[in-house]
């Protein structure tokens, strides 16, 4: 292809000289329109997938390991690469939004949602100091004089698109009842159920075995991150509230908005805690939807992490 073109001998054939010339120069033209195509563009089959993976390695499943095709030969500018991955993850759930998603997508999925995979059990327990950094207001704060709850700010923003969306689906009469708690506040709140219970066992200590099946002790709530929230439609917090249509469509939307059913109704055993529809704990959305297409709960999710990195 690269051919280098020699004169020739001074005594060859004028017409050999010719011919030898305008062979040399339909190769050069060949050669140039190669470079050309190569520099413009690949062909089609290289084009670039992206696939729906946690930021911390997630196992890949047959679900969270499908991937979606994506044209990457021409640049995008940041909106369009918003756009282009809601409209990935759409078709990848094979369910479109019903609200404009695009100002709520970085609080959705975040690009690094390492801060709220925390996870905060009875063996996994907080500082007695610790607090969120950047709380604000949970607009959808329940109205009847409670205290206005607060969230982080990621969490939060994440919770007003997921209920937004929820209001297109008739679902317009939940409200969130309690979110951030602080150490000292879960104490007074776990030590009010035991002695309201005590009556009913022979030693404070069997008691609070009891409370804790629905009721964390201090330092091991997930409401101490910022992180969670409960919210539901009846006057208090029932399992009740399961069978409503409201709560059957927060439970199978939830990862859509980054949460998750944070205690559900088969897990008991793993998570320590009796089922609690109302309870919904942010994660972001690549691993709420890796954890609602296994079935998994935080503890299960965390244990396929370790096992894959092993």
């Amino acid at each position: 292809m690269n051919r280098k073109y020699i004169p020739p001998k001074k005594n060859t054939n004028n017409l050999v000289t010719l011919a030898l010339t305008l062979v040399v120069l339909a190769l050069a033209a060949v050669v140039f329109i190669m470079i050309l195509v190569l520099k413009d563009g690949r062909p089609a089959d290289e084009s670039k997938s992206t696939s729906i993976v946690s930021a911390q390695s997630a196992p890949q499943t047959d679900a969270s390991s499908q991937a979606v095709s994506q044209d990457t030969s021409e640049p995008q500018t940041s909106e369009t690469s918003s756009q282009t991955e809601t409209s990935n993850y759409e078709d990848y759930i094979g369910v479109k939004y019903k609200i404009d998603i695009s100002q709520w997508e970085q609080y959705i999925d975040p690009e690094d949602d390492t801060p709220y995979l925390i996870l905060v059990n009875k063996t996994n327990p907080l500082d007695r100091n610790y607090v969120p950094a950047d709380m604000i207001d949970v607009v959808h704060t329940r109205k009847d004089g409670r205290a206005t709850q607060k969230m982080v700010r990621t969490a939060e923003k994440a919770l007003e698109a997921f209920l937004l969306e929820a209001k297109e689906y008739g679902v317009t009469n939940v409200s969130v009842t309690s979110a951030y708690r602080s150490y000292d506040y879960q104490e007074q709140l776990f030590n009010s159920y035991v002695n309201q219970h005590l009556s009913k066992f022979s030693s404070r200590e069997e008691c609070e075995k009891y409370v804790e099946t629905f009721s964390a002790r201090p330092g091991t709530s997930e409401h101490q991150t910022g992180l969670t929230c409960d919210m539901h439609n009846l006057p208090s917090a029932e399992v009740t509230f399961a069978n409503t249509p409201e709560a059957k469509w927060l439970a199978e939307n939830a990862h859509r908005f980054g949460f998750i059913l944070r205690y559900p109704a088969d897990k008991t055993e793993i998570t320590g805690y009796s089922y609690e529809p109302w309870h919904f704990r942010f994660v972001g959305r690549k691993a709420a939807t890796i954890m609602y297409e296994n079935g998994w709960c935080l503890e299960e999710y965390y244990a396929h992490i370790i096992e894959n990195k092993n």
